[in-house]
């Protein structure tokens, strides 16, 4: 096995107080990280700070709307203070909402290209504007297989994530001469948050039981290796493209999903 060691990285990770983004700072902060942990609930941030400096690494609380640039841009800026310095940005935050587009009222559509999309591009951003100058620097964005496979009742959603790929491409050409990494990945099935909302809808409302066959035969009908995908793994990934192993990989889009999106 070869050890993934991040000792002396700083890291920011946004949507970061719970479920995926939790993992994805948990697993940096054991691999060696110092981590500021963003969210717009900074009750539960603190609560994961907290978890991270009893691991004995240097962390910190962000409360951010990433809807909201002057936020980010305050999100980055406090991170370097409190670190010295910005090594890697993982873009997590993200909503959902799974409706038949017809259903979809225009404050839906807002939330989720502002923070989706625009939420992304405004964390770009703000980090390149550090790590051009220090010409080095790693980010990596969180997208979906939905963008790649499109998924019913979710157009906006896949749309907003579509783009989150096609801005990862973009900047990894436009700032790989500064030494910096950009990729996505996609994660595929994870029962977080949001697909609980969905689990609702698809069982009328049913109990935990009935959610749980429901998750269970949808997940394994459309996965090829017939189970679903956990937080740690997609937060493995995030680990890995932030060593030196990954030194050579930049604008790539990486499917977590056991094989659900084989392109």
């Amino acid at each position: 096995m070869v050890p993934i060691n991040l000792n002396g990285k700083s890291v920011l990770v946004t949507g970061a107080a719970s479920g995926l983004g939790k993992a994805i700072a948990m697993r940096l902060a054991e691999a060696g990280c110092a981590v500021c942990v963003a969210d717009i609930n900074i009750a539960a941030a603190e609560v994961v700070a907290n978890e991270i400096s009893q691991m004995g690494n240097a962390s910190m609380a962000f409360q951010v709307n990433t809807s909201n640039q002057n936020e980010v841009v305050n999100m980055v800026n406090e991170s370097i203070k409190k670190f010295e310095k910005l090594d890697l940005l993982v873009n997590n935050a993200g909503i959902g909402t799974m409706k038949p587009i017809t259903d979809m009222q225009q404050e839906d559509i807002d939330n989720m290209i502002d923070i989706n999309l625009k939420g992304v591009i405004y964390g770009c951003k703000a980090a390149l504007a550090h790590m051009i100058p220090q010409n080095e620097g790693n980010i990596i964005n969180i997208s979906s297989v939905a963008a790649k496979m499109g998924a019913p009742y979710a157009s906006v959603y896949a749309s907003s994530k579509a783009g989150v790929i096609a801005l990862t491409n973009s900047l990894a050409r436009e700032v790989a001469e500064n030494n910096i990494n950009i990729n996505a990945i996609c994660p595929g099935i994870i029962r977080t948050n949001m697909w609980e909302k969905q689990l609702e809808l698809m069982t009328n409302n049913g109990d935990a039981q009935s959610k749980n066959e429901a998750f269970r035969s949808f997940s394994s009908s459309q996965i090829p290796l017939r189970r679903p995908q956990e937080p740690e793994d997609i937060a493995n990934m995030v680990v890995y493209l932030a060593s030196d192993l990954a030194r050579n990989i930049t604008g790539q889009t990486i499917n977590v999903d056991g094989g659900s999106a084989i392109f």
